[in-house]
């Protein structure tokens, strides 16, 4: 009788054995999915985070370009040669003025107004320019009547001005003209010691400055240093902004150059680069965003 029940006890032991190690082992196994699932989720995270950065690097730097001083003479129709990205920046009351602006539109390019304002050197301006010794609704009449002009125009910059620039009063005149018009403004940084970028920011003008002049010296040697200026600029600030004119030699290099961008470097327009990226159009801007920007260097003088 002793030995059956020892037996009986044995067999019970036995199978609570294997039901505890069948637990044991679906345990094991589902702590094992666990981990395994975990793993999978970190390499999938990892793998998110990777593509996100790799897309972050792959970024390319930007480059726009605006070709001042168009408007004057008939050779100025060869800079429409050039990418349609490249923005123009058309002088009022001349020749071509309307013309051009006109044209570009058409063809899809953005159209500038190039303003002539006093400069320090008593150089000549032509007609409509914006002086010193005028009073506020001086200026606003003459650059409106500069705009009429040059239709099509979403934006200004300064043809000469290393005078008025300086001045506040004039200015402020200026950037209510360009906030009441929804226009942008870029500085050509005549002078060291211009306030106009500033008082553009503080009317809620959407605006920025020229960071490279490109033919201070219209010869190749010129040309290519401050190109490479220009990409290497870009590189570092992430979008820069060049100057450039309608000489022949200017055109030509820049067709060469723009068709053979390194592939980390893109053309974008002035209102592209204002938006921050491209991703709004200059029509958006019914409160302007300011471009983010960084001081140049008080050396960094465009000729007058």
């Amino acid at each position: 009788m002793l030995k059956k029940i020892t037996i009986v006890m044995l067999l019970v032991c036995v199978s609570l054995l294997a039901d505890a190690t069948q637990l044991l082992t679906k345990d094991s196994q589902t702590k094992i999915n666990s981990v395994t699932t975990t793993s999978a989720n970190v390499k999938l995270v990892s793998s998110q985070q990777a593509k996100q950065y790799s897309s972050y690097k792959q970024k390319k730097a930007q480059i726009a370009i605006i070709i001042d001083d168009i408007g004057n003479k008939r050779a100025d129709a060869d800079a429409f040669s050039l990418p349609k990205k490249v923005t123009f920046s058309i002088l009022p009351h001349a020749p071509f003025s309307t013309q051009f602006s006109s044209y570009s539109y058409h063809q899809g390019r953005e159209v500038m107004l190039h303003m002539p304002m006093e400069s320090l050197h008593g150089d000549a301006l032509g007609d409509g320019a914006l002086l010193a010794s005028m009073y506020p609704q001086e200026v606003e009449n003459n650059l409106l009547s500069a705009l009429e002009s040059v239709p099509h125009a979403i934006g200004v910059n300064n043809h000469m001005g290393s005078k008025l620039t300086q001045i506040t009063l004039q200015m402020n005149a200026v950037m209510d003209v360009l906030y009441k018009h929804n226009l942008y403004f870029i500085d050509s940084r005549t002078t060291k010691f211009t306030k106009a970028y500033i008082i553009a920011q503080q009317h809620g003008v959407a605006s920025a400055q020229r960071h490279v002049f490109l033919d201070h010296h219209a010869n190749e040697a010129f040309l290519e240093k401050q190109f490479d200026q220009l990409i290497r600029k870009a590189r570092r600030d992430g979008s820069v902004i060049g100057i450039a004119h309608p000489y022949k030699i200017s055109i030509l290099f820049l067709q060469r150059k723009l068709a053979n961008l390194p592939d980390d470097i893109e053309l974008i327009t002035v209102s592209e680069y204002l938006s921050v990226g491209g991703s709004e159009s200059i029509d958006s801007f019914e409160q302007p965003r300011l471009a983010k920007e960084t001081m140049l260097p008080t050396t960094d003088i465009a000729p007058e």
